[in-house]
């Protein structure tokens, strides 16, 4: 009896060491996003007619990991739009948002903004802060409806798995990778409900340089990888 009850210590003890390693690093090795402007013009001909691109979602839209707007994926995916047209980026997104930040927050902007089209990246940190299935899918509901009756071209990203093997032990990745599945259903459930884009993240490779120093949020080139797929018009 004594044995078992040193191995479950043990194991708790390594449980609760590994749930709290990952969140101290992360606050050990805070980032912030890079400053931006609110709008970016990046069209490269006079000519060219302006197309008004909003992004909305958290610190991955936002662009912690990298200390230059220029390395975000909302900006590198105006690049390849500016080349057919003119752009105006309004990256909406702010790190820590949640989906019922972006319910509450980010959407009234895009409602008043009237853009022509919008990229969602939402969940990461539902999934971290425990929130519901239920109301992440109520909110984010809420949100792709009226995005799409209001006629903006609608593109949903999935969320991607994030935390290097450096920062997120066993049995906290399976956990987490099994959450990020059931939050990434709803996802798709929503997409086939409005008939709006699909973008897949989850699936994508990651580069062997995909993280920036605090392990969890992209690097330059890992924004870089998803800018590669994110092909919208």
């Amino acid at each position: 009896m004594k044995k078992v009850l040193g191995v479950l210590l043990i194991i708790g003890i390594y449980l609760y060491w590994s749930y709290a390693h990952f969140y101290n690093f992360l606050s050990q090795n805070r980032l912030y996003p890079p400053s931006h402007q609110t709008m970016i013009l990046t069209g490269t001909n006079p000519s060219f007619k302006t197309l008004k691109y909003a992004s909305l979602g958290d610190s991955l839209t936002a662009g912690t990991g990298t200390f230059d707007y220029k390395e975000t994926f909302p900006y590198l995916v105006s690049q390849k739009l500016s080349l057919k047209q003119n752009i105006e980026l309004y990256n909406f997104a702010r790190a820590g948002g949640t989906s019922k930040d972006v319910l509450d927050n980010q959407l009234p902007k895009v409602l008043s903004l009237k853009p022509d089209l919008v990229t969602l990246l939402i969940g990461t940190n539902d999934i971290h802060g425990l929130v519901s299935l239920s109301d992440f899918e109520n909110n984010l509901d809420k949100i792709v409806y009226a995005i799409k009756n209001s006629g903006t071209k609608v593109y949903l990203l999935s969320i991607p798995y994030l935390g290097s093997d450096k920062i997120i032990y066993p049995p906290y990745n399976t956990i987490l990778d099994l959450e990020t599945k059931k939050f990434n259903k709803i996802i798709d459930n929503l997409a086939e409900k409005y008939n709006v884009n699909l973008i897949d993240l989850y699936s994508l490779q990651k580069p062997s340089d995909f993280y920036s120093e605090d392990e969890f949020h992209p690097s330059g080139k890992g924004y870089a990888s998803w800018a590669e797929i994110i092909n919208v018009n």
